[in-house]
């Protein structure tokens, strides 16, 4: 017997570790970690943060990215991309947290 599953992800995702740092909508940072993989809709963050994070919280995401040309460089080399982003799951991963995070919307 073979069992069928549905991904629901609308694109690939791509292995990739960038630093990101998490804050509240009001602007205090929650946490830092880094992605384990991220598509144009969303990202698997890893944290050793152990603070609460609930499915459906709405957070900032900075993430820091390869590339960029001033004014947009964040340091040389690298830019800052920062999402509005959903927490659709939470896991323990070992000794890491995952975070998975639907990219809601592009702030700048």
């Amino acid at each position: 017997m073979s069992v069928r599953t549905t991904d629901r992800r609308r694109s690939s995702r791509v292995a990739a570790a960038h630093p990101v740092a998490v804050y509240s909508r009001g602007g205090r940072l929650l946490l830092r970690g880094r992605t384990a993989n991220i598509s144009e809709g969303g990202l698997l963050l890893l944290t050793k943060s152990r603070l609460a994070h609930r499915l459906d919280d709405i957070l900032v995401f900075d993430i820091t990215l390869p590339g960029g040309d001033p004014p947009r460089a964040h340091r040389q080399g690298l830019r800052l991309a920062r999402y509005l982003g959903r927490v659709t799951r939470v896991e323990e991963i070992g000794q890491v947290i995952g975070l998975a995070v639907q990219l809601v919307e592009k702030l700048g």
